[in-house]
């Protein structure tokens, strides 16, 4: 782990959180804004101890947040804040009482409606006012100044939206499409001439620009954000220099130092997707640390006089972090205290602990107890048809679980992660305890969810104090219904499984008495959703026998464990028996070994690739530095031919790797199979389907270990044999058979 890292400050989770912005609204010092998908707002107060902890204010909008500005839109009104939505573009001031800063309250100033869906915006100063642009996803602009509308429906020559940029410096307007960054006059814009838009310069990025930013100097630059790179360009679109990154970049903010008064260099902080911050000066990294999460939102903020300059950081699942830069010393790399002790005093000291020790245990009173743990209780509550939520599946129903924390003492904040196959809105949740409260009830609905089909019913709920440093884990299965619905039974799927045991069968409809079926021989599920994920549970009463098929091999373990279950609750000393599927194991572990190596090429593929298009990028540049013009449409033709090939590999690499970790689901679920088919048989088995998660180890060092692990009894009796000496198996004196029959003969 890297020695430098974010120290945490403050932290909240927010879910859908979407934009950030901060802005001093009181007492000159600034406070964090927080908009959501959900029209959320959520105004924090770091810098104040009394509501560092929490949000000091919320309000709701009608519309989703897609961005968030502040500044003097409207004359002798400081710190308007402005929040686009893809509907609407408002304008909020925030009142506050100078006497008690916790009453906040949110005053809709004027909006402005949008006729076609907004995209993003951009600040325009001028030397009278600030005014806003709005791009709309169809690329066309529009200027707003105030609660007026200077012009609206500019079209820009680009196919898709992408970051815009006001440039003060050169009065221009920098857009990003295509792979192209392009600068257009703003006093071209504001004529309203309905000709066609020509650009000052254009530069070939050669990558999705992400963000841009302009540094301000008696040298302006501008800085461009891309996935594989940061370009710095002039006003007039020369290059300076370009830093390319070995993790896709995320976000970026340019900051300025108030300890180092160099006001021409740039000073600005990268985010990348394996969770570290780059911090640059100019060309030169000068501080690498490791964030803990994936930023897509980056502010350099002053919150009160003590935490100046400290960052703010937003990821893409709303976890919001307030934080300095910090280190993380090895403990045992410190020199030793060259102090000389004195052992006698040292002794004599120990001794007088040690007698007031056995004095208290005596007495029987003021002995530490052993602390009581935090106590938890998981309850099913309300069902309901149909769920809105974001990441669930059309239509689908939810079962809310019900989390009773007791025995709580005097904490105020639990950590809460959720680890489920079914989805819920948040698996990570920071629950505050209100004062002077022992007991506190959350409740979490459960549904199938968007991405994958769900091969578990288990929920495992895990909670954590970090003040007290007591946990609590708990695991549960939600009801069938919250991943079935009742379908058609399918006699002809291809995954089957037959179940044997020593009493009459059971009649179906009596087993799942929730569902509405009255066959008591059969009986058809379909998960929530998803048109192909069925399975089918068969009865033979004259054989004694059950049959679980599904054209989802993973889906055969949830219908096993479930039936299995209900076959014992109802019949009791049941003697239960079945086969374990090999064939379908090895079928899905031959299929994960060739892609695997399919996928490795495609990797290799991918890496010559990605060196020739640099390559060309690097001739394309020393080209353009050298004047040398004549072959830059021969490189751009040559570029978009390798970029091209570059991203077929790419998709192909990623529909390789998306398949591997559905089979790896799979197999996983064939495992759980395999150790509770052996656990009915009375056999203990240390492969399940979390044998091989979690781990640096490939599926075949897995299986190895296993192998040599999983051992049968003659093979162990054989092993203390030979471990043991003296024994008189090597004593036995061997008969030799050829010298008998050869004596026979002869006689």
């Amino acid at each position: 782990m890297s020695l430098f890292r974010v120290v945490d400050w403050v932290s909240h989770l927010i879910p859908n959180a979407s934009a950030i912005v901060t802005s001093p609204f009181f007492e000159d010092r600034e406070q964090l804004v927080v908009g959501c998908e959900d029209g959320q707002i959520s105004v924090i107060d770091a810098g104040d101890k009394q509501y560092q902890s929490s949000i000091l204010f919320t309000y709701q909008s009608d519309h989703p947040v897609l961005q968030m500005e502040t500044g003097e839109f409207l004359p002798s009104m400081r710190n308007i804040l402005a929040v686009l939505s893809p509907s609407k573009l408002d304008f909020y001031k925030l009142n506050f009482e100078k006497t008690d800063e916790s009453s906040v309250s949110f005053e809709k100033l004027f909006s402005h409606a949008m006729s076609i869906s907004a995209w993003n915006m951009c600040k325009v100063l001028t030397e009278t006012s600030l005014q806003l642009i709005v791009q709309t996803i169809d690329c066309k602009i529009s200027l707003f100044q105030g609660d007026q509308c200077v012009f609206e429906h500019c079209a820009l020559r680009a196919l898709h939206p992408g970051p815009i940029l006001y440039s003060s410096p050169s009065s221009s307007l920098i857009t990003a499409n295509n792979g192209f960054l392009n600068s257009v006059k703003f006093s071209l814009l504001s004529s309203g001439s309905q000709k066609r838009i020509n650009y000052d310069w254009f530069f070939n990025l050669g990558d999705t620009a992400l963000q841009l930013e302009v540094f301000e100097s008696n040298q302006p630059s501008i800085l461009v954000l891309c996935r594989r790179h940061v370009t710095c360009l002039s006003t007039g679109g020369s290059i300076q220099w370009q830093i390319r990154f070995e993790a896709v970049a995320t976000a970026m903010c340019v900051y300025t130092s108030y300890v180092i008064n160099d006001p021409l260099n740039i000073r600005f902080i990268v985010a990348t997707s394996d969770d570290n911050l780059l911090i640059y000066n100019e060309q030169k990294l000068v501080w690498n640390c490791h964030a803990h999460m994936t930023p897509v939102a980056l502010k350099v903020s002053s919150y009160n006089k003590i935490y100046e300059n400290v960052l703010t950081m937003l990821s893409a699942d709303g976890k919001l972090l307030i934080g300095y830069l910090g280190t993380q010393p090895n403990l045992y790399k410190v020199p030793t205290d060259t102090k000389i002790v004195n052992f006698a005093e040292k002794m004599e000291q120990l001794k007088g602990l040690e007698k007031k020790i056995k004095e208290n245990e005596s007495s029987g009173g003021g002995g530490l107890g052993k602390k009581d743990g935090i106590g938890l209780s998981l309850t099913f509550g309300e069902k309901g048809k149909r769920t809105i939520e974001h990441n669930a599946r059309n239509n689908v129903p939810y079962c809310t679980l019900q989390l009773e924390f007791a025995n709580l003492g005097d904490i105020t904040k639990l950590h809460i992660n959720i680890m489920s196959e079914l989805e819920t809105p948040s698996k990570q949740i920071v629950l505050n305890v209100p004062a002077n409260q022992t007991s506190t009830m959350i409740g979490l609905p459960f549904y199938v969810g968007n991405a994958n089909i769900p091969l578990n019913t288990t929920v495992t709920v895990m909670a954590h104090c970090f003040h007290s440093q007591t946990s609590v884990v708990k695991s549960i299965k939600m009801p069938l219904d919250t991943l079935f619905g009742e379908a058609p039974v399918d006699r002809n799927a291809k995954f089957k499984l037959t179940i044997d045991t020593d009493a009459p069968v059971v009649p179906l409809n009596q087993l799942f008495k929730e569902f509405e079926s009255e066959n008591p021989q059969a009986i058809g599920f379909l998960v929530h959703g998803c048109d192909a994920a069925n399975v089918s549970i068969f009865a033979a009463s004259k054989s004694n026998r059950y049959r679980v098929q599904s054209e989802h091999v993973g889906l055969l373990e949830v219908a096993f464990d479930e039936l299995i279950s209900r076959i014992q609750s109802a019949v009791e000393n049941v003697q239960i028996g079945a086969n374990i599927p090999f064939e379908y194991i090895s079928e899905i572990v031959e299929f994960i070994q060739e892609a695997e190596k399919t996928k490795s090429v495609e990797q290799t593929t991918i890496d010559s690739r990605m060196k020739e298009v640099r390559a060309i990028e690097a001739l394309s540049l020393n080209n353009c530095k050298s004047g040398n013009l004549d072959t830059v449409s021969c490189l751009d033709a040559l570029f978009e031919k390798s970029y091209r090939e570059l991203l077929e590999h790419m998709d192909r690499y990623t529909e390789r790797k998306l398949g591997i970790e559905a089979n790896y689901a799979n197999l996983a679920s064939l495992f759980q199979l395999a150790s509770e088919i052996s656990k009915i048989s009375r056999v203990e088995t240390i492969i399940n389907g979390n044998f091989y998660r979690n781990t640096q180890q490939s599926l075949r060092d897995r299986l190895m270990w296993s192998a040599r692990n999983e051992k049968g009894t003659e093979i162990r009796l054989i092993e203390k044999l030979c471990e043991h000496s003296n024994k008189e198996l090597p004593k036995i004196r061997e008969e030799d058979e050829e010298g008998d029959e050869a004596s026979a003969a002869t006689n």
